[in-house]
């Protein structure tokens, strides 16, 4: 769990990647708007996943599927998802 600190240093980083991501996405043109497309850490929140190794695991195995999954080689292969439930 995490206490008051860390949590308002996660969300943070979550909000400076954000910015950092549309920057890119505007300045490339390309269109995954973020509402619909979410990074791992993000996927992991929005649905209450406790790891992120565990959604790198489904992409490797093909529970997300490829077309459902993005990865920018200029931002450090940054994944994005497109923000679907993928397992209950």
């Amino acid at each position: 769990m995490m206490n008051q600190e860390e949590k308002a240093r996660f969300d943070k980083l979550i909000t400076e990647t954000d910015k950092v991501i549309k920057q890119y996405i505007d300045e490339k043109g390309i269109a995954y708007p973020l509402d619909e497309w979410l990074t791992v850490s993000e996927y992991c929140k929005k649905f209450d996943i406790p790891r992120t190794q565990v959604v790198t695991t489904w992409i490797n195995r093909g529970v997300i599927p490829k077309k459902n999954v993005v990865t920018i080689p200029e931002l450090n292969n940054l994944r994005l998802i497109k923000a679907i439930k993928y397992q209950e």
